[in-house]
């Protein structure tokens, strides 16, 4: 998406089919402005993104009605929509369980030696099972109501099949039940046997009851995103003027001062003034032991405050905070399609229209062949019913939509259901080293110093006060730990990448690498071993030097055993020097080491590994990452790192636990599988009853006459067979975890 564009998730109501939302795509294709959109009809979403100087949110949902859908309100409300339209099918689909059960009995139950009332009387055993019939066409009118509108704008959808398969098989019974009453004598008995009534009933009752499981995996799959909203407080406790006043959350600004008490969540992301506390960040970062936050800490909107009374100021609120930052990515990621969904609704696009031409030529062909009527009709209705594009249709996008939830538990934000599928697929992953595989927090490990070990380290923190790098920050840090004061630094001046000149305490202080200093014209002494080295020099004479490390995360060597074990070639390519490289990757268990890398050499090592077939993951947190990740079939960003690398992933880690890189991987992989076993059964599930419901057990010998209805229930079977093996995915648990969430349970007794 170009920097001009802007995108828009609207929910739509209506869209029951991949055909439903070829045509929504098809009508947006049309509109001026739009560049490009998914229709994603498992959960209704429709994700446009448009120039907004040529068209409107509000001209796009013009067009999407023009298409002849609906369009829900703000998320709450598009939730209670669907809530809502659960419930009105589930009743719908009641008052069709309640007369065609009876209608079926009363139409099937002299078959199997029931006696039923008014068998022998055919024109009182026709009127009644019309009468039967009739409430179970006004609960499923909805068929009509969207197939044949459909069919009319040359957009036939799986509704349309249902609506000619059922008008069909009623208007067939109309005309026996005329020849019941004026046939004659002759004709009544056998037209009274030749009714479907109850095959129409019967179709609308099982399909309505796999609209009801279909609503009911909506409703479930976005209960995620729903809980994620309203994680995010009504109501904020704002100090102003020293009193304390209760105001809607959403209400709040950047520079308001909150407090927040034991047990309440917080209401913006805010930087904490004063107090302490735990605060629980699990549904942010997936990670279950509360963290302790103090003054100049980060706390986040939606996190749950534990044991202590913080003092806040808000730096973002309402649309830019982080909760709704992942709201945002989870539901475009939601609104996108992977590549093997759109080739299963081009599919399923033509599929309908094929369809519709197989019933036709099946009912002419066996009247032709032997002139029954009674059969030819059956094999046409048989045909519309059982070759609904359900299963093909929800195969991908219900998948996606439960794997992206599922993913958001463990604090992986997956970008669009493209990463979603290639995370499914990598074989290669490199790993940056500083804030990756190790905490990008440098620690002061040890000084050699010719001065003053306390005045070397004193005069280092007061030039670098005032820096953000992070050698300056544990420069500081330690200077804090020691309990040092530090005078205010002057004529501050900054080299780029080599070191910082100032005036304190009356002394010229300079501070940084050995090539530095030696620019200076200060001769600092050669490798003096320890680890990462910067250099000070007091009135243009070397004084000493302070060395670093940055120490490893706990759980890198985890991680890279597990995408070892998951056959993924793991390697590390990082700028740092080759003995903090090679100190690092021992630790976390990488062979395959590359050292001194700029920029340009991390995207060329994410090439190599694509030039030999490889599908390479990336992932990093600096700014220096970010051409890499671009390049990468999957770029992971690290949470903690900067926004370029952010908006250069495709995917982002809300927590520094690198076992979310494997973990993002196996629910890839099994976003994937279930994808092709959902395609599995839907393409063979047609492949099979096509032909069955064509005729070809009558070619075989066997003639079966209440095929319309075994063809309902087995259509209703295979998308049942999707949305169940979809929802399975609900219960995966990525095996590289399962170590993290025994560390987090509680110790017993």
């Amino acid at each position: 998406m170009t920097p001009d564009l802007e995108r828009a998730n609207i929910r739509t109501d209506g869209m029951s089919c991949a055909a439903c939302s070829s045509k929504i795509e098809k009508a947006l294709s049309r509109v001026e402005g739009i560049e490009s959109s998914n229709a994603n009809f498992s959960n209704g979403v429709v994700s446009v993104a448009y120039d907004p100087s040529a068209i409107s949110e509000e001209g796009i949902i013009a067009a999407i009605e023009k298409a002849g859908y609906g369009v829900l309100g703000d998320p709450e409300q598009a939730a209670e929509a669907e809530r809502r339209s659960a419930r009105v099918l589930g009743i719908e689909l009641a008052v069709s369980v309640a007369f065609s059960v009876p209608l079926a009995i009363l139409a099937m139950g002299p078959m199997i030696g029931i006696s039923v009332p008014f068998h022998g009387d055919p024109e009182a055993y026709s009127i009644l099972q019309l009468a039967l019939c009739a409430p179970v066409l006004a609960a499923g009118r909805r068929f009509y109501r969207r197939g044949y509108p459909a069919l009319a704008a040359g957009s036939p959808t799986m509704d349309t099949l249902i609506a000619l398969g059922t008008t069909a098989a009623v208007a067939f019974s109309l005309y026996q039940t005329y020849l019941v009453f004026y046939g004659g004598h002759e004709a009544m008995h056998e037209a009274a046997h030749s009714l479907y009534y109850d095959s129409a009933a019967i179709i609308l009752t099982l399909v309505s009851a796999g609209k009801l499981l279909e609503s009911k995996s909506r409703v479930k799959t976005n209960c995620s995103l729903q809980s994620l909203r309203r994680l995010a407080p009504e109501t904020a406790c704002v100090l102003r003027d020293g009193s304390e006043s209760i105001v809607p959350a959403e209400g709040l600004a950047a520079g308001d001062v909150v407090v927040v008490r034991p047990g309440e969540r917080v209401p913006a992301d805010c930087v904490v003034l004063s107090g302490s506390s735990s605060v629980d960040e699990s549904m942010l970062t997936g990670e279950g032991m509360p963290l302790r936050k103090g003054p100049g800490d980060e706390v986040f909107g939606g996190t749950m405050n534990a044991d202590g009374v913080l003092t806040a100021r808000v730096a973002k609120a309402g649309r830019d905070s982080v909760l709704a930052g992942i709201v945002r990515l989870v539901q475009d990621a939601q609104g996108t399609k992977a590549p093997i969904a759109r080739a299963a609704d081009r599919v399923a696009a033509r599929f309908v229209p094929a369809v519709m031409a197989i019933s036709a030529a099946a009912g002419i062909l066996w009247y032709l062949a032997d002139g029954d009527l009674r059969f030819a009709v059956t094999a046409m209705i048989s045909v519309l019913v059982i070759s609904c594009p359900c299963a093909l249709g929800l195969a991908t996008p219900l998948a996606v939509t439960v794997g992206i939830g599922k993913s958001a538990e463990y604090g992986i934000l997956f970008k669009s259901a493209a990463a979603l599928e290639r995370s499914g697929s990598v074989g290669a992953a490199i790993l940056d080293k500083t804030g990756t595989v190790t905490e990008g927090r440098p620690r002061v490990t040890s000084a050699s110093s010719i001065v003053p070990e306390d005045a070397l380290i004193s005069m280092a923190a007061a030039a670098e006060a005032g820096s953000e790098h992070p050698l300056a920050k544990a420069i500081v840090a330690c200077a804090a730990d020691r309990g040092l004061s530090f005078p205010e630094a002057t004529g501050f001046a900054s080299e780029a990448g080599g070191g910082v000149r100032c005036e304190a305490g009356g002394r010229s202080v300079a501070v940084g690498s050995p090539r530095f200093l030696e620019s200076l014209g200060i001769a600092a002494p050669g490798d003096e071993g320890g680890g990462t080295r910067v250099c000070v020099a007091l009135d243009g004479e070397y004084a000493g030097a302070l060395f670093f490390s940055d120490p490893v995360r706990p759980t890198a060597a985890s991680a890279v055993s597990s995408l070892e074990g998951m056959g993924v070639r793991v390697s590390m390519v990082t700028g740092d020097s080759e003995g903090a490289a090679m100190a690092a990757a021992e630790a976390a268990g990488i062979r395959d080491v590359e050292f001194r890398a700029l920029p340009a050499d991390k995207t060329d090592a994410v090439k190599r590994l694509q030039k030999s077939g490889l599908s390479v993951a990336m992932v990093g947190d600096g700014i220096n990452d970010a051409p890499a990740l671009a390049q990468a079939d999957v770029g992971i960003a690290v949470g903690s790192g900067t926004d370029v690398a952010a908006d250069s992933a495709d995917m982002v880690l809300l927590s520094d636990d690198v076992r979310s890189v494997p973990a993002a991987l196996e629910i890839g992989r099994a976003s994937l599988r279930n994808i092709r076993q959902n395609l599995f059964f839907a393409f063979a599930y047609n492949a099979v009853c096509i032909p069955v419901a064509a005729g070809l057990p009558r070619l075989l010998g066997a003639e079966i006459m209440e095929m319309p209805m075994i063809a309902a229930l087995a259509m209703s079977l295979s998308s049942l067979s999707v949305v169940s093996n979809s929802l399975r995915l609900r219960m995966f648990k990525p095996r590289c975890m399962s170590d993290r969430e025994e560390e987090e349970l509680p110790p017993k007794g």
